[in-house]
């Protein structure tokens, strides 16, 4: 009697999320989204008409360069709510860190370089061009 072994099917798993480790606070570590297609072209969107606004506006008078950084402070701040998915390690105030206390009261060093692998995750490797 022959037996024929079943090749087993391993089902690939896929995390939506990337675990960073901070370089800016030791102990920390925060996950950003993996974007799929469909987030990823609305993520561009919205940024898009951000960043245009605060393109326009920057060539602008006084008035109209305090409303181009706020544009731009608003992007950022849209990168940190669209991306980041977990805070571990780090309270502030005593209280244990989430996106939104992150964005209010954390120490903005931190949320620059969250939003840096955000806009990171964003971007299409080299790679991924050539094939796409």
């Amino acid at each position: 009697m022959t037996k024929f072994a079943s090749p087993l099917h391993k089902q690939a798993e896929y995390s939506s999320v990337a675990w960073r480790n901070s370089n800016t606070y030791k102990g920390v570590r925060y996950a950003v989204r993996k974007m799929s297609l469909a987030q990823r072209i609305e993520m561009a969107e919205r940024i898009q008409q951000l960043s245009s606004k605060y393109e326009f506006l920057k060539t602008g008078d006084a008035l109209e360069k305090a409303e181009a950084h706020l544009a731009d402070l608003l992007v950022r701040k849209l990168y940190l709510e669209w991306g980041l998915a977990i805070v571990e390690g780090l309270a502030i105030d005593g209280e244990k860190a989430s996106v939104e206390l992150l964005i209010e009261k954390g120490p903005e060093l931190l949320c620059d370089e969250i939003i840096a692998s955000i806009r990171a995750e964003l971007e299409l490797s080299e790679e991924e061009r050539k094939n796409s």
